[in-house]
């Protein structure tokens, strides 16, 4: 089941005006066809001129272009107690996806503030190819992965986590979490499924300074 949450803002970069945009939990046909149709082919064509030049996937912010979220999308539909789906729409397209695990191994905090207590872990998190600096020369929309982050965390409230989110991200967003958001950079996994990925974690105490800057 897809339903409303929330009706969010982002900022066009052309017109530099905020333009309506709306945050649904759950996702449906339409935005799977929206990442095969508008988010695929834009990839596909960034990734052989990337290959032509070359220059690495995260060089041009298209590590994930190999996502397939309606596989994504079938592991949370068996599983709805555990997973959780967030699609952010704008401008008649899917504008950013997320994937969240409320429990696992994944779930616990390596926080130095809060070891071993619960948070939410965002499993997957992409924007559209469209909004990526690097990847196209002007970029559509920003913010988008920003709105998710902070229904991540208030995901992470809802289930009195205290706001605590954990993830690990590909190389070309890195940046992005430890600056942009805020997170603690953990270093890299030197085991396990998430071998040579950085891990990022927000802390109950960080979670409450981004939501203040959030409004």
């Amino acid at each position: 089941m897809k339903g409303l949450i929330d009706r969010v803002f982002l900022k066009n970069r052309a017109t530099g005006l905020y333009e309506d945009a709306h945050l649904y939990h759950g996702l449906d046909s339409t935005n799977l066809a929206h990442i095969e149709g508008r988010w695929r082919p834009l990839f596909e064509l960034r990734r052989r001129e990337a290959k032509a030049s070359l220059q690495t996937l995260a060089e041009v912010n298209a590590e994930d272009a190999h996502w397939e979220w309606g596989k994504k999308a079938l592991v949370a539909l068996n599983d709805p107690f555990l997973f959780d789906f967030f699609v952010l729409e704008c401008g008649g397209s899917t504008q950013a996806i997320m994937m969240t695990r409320k429990g696992g191994q994944d779930c616990f905090s390596r926080h130095p503030e809060h070891q071993r207590t619960p948070l939410i872990y965002v499993e997957f998190l992409a924007t559209a190819p469209w909004n990526r600096p690097k990847l196209v020369a002007d970029p559509t929309y920003k913010g988008a992965g920003r709105v998710l982050i902070g229904t991540a965390v208030s995901l992470s409230l809802e289930e009195e986590f205290g706001g605590r989110i954990g993830l690990h991200s590909l190389r070309g967003a890195e940046v992005f979490y430890r600056d942009a958001i805020g997170m603690t950079d953990f270093g890299t996994d030197s085991e396990g499924v998430h071998k040579g990925l950085r891990y990022f974690e927000l802390s109950s105490r960080d979670a409450a300074t981004f939501l203040s800057v959030q409004h």
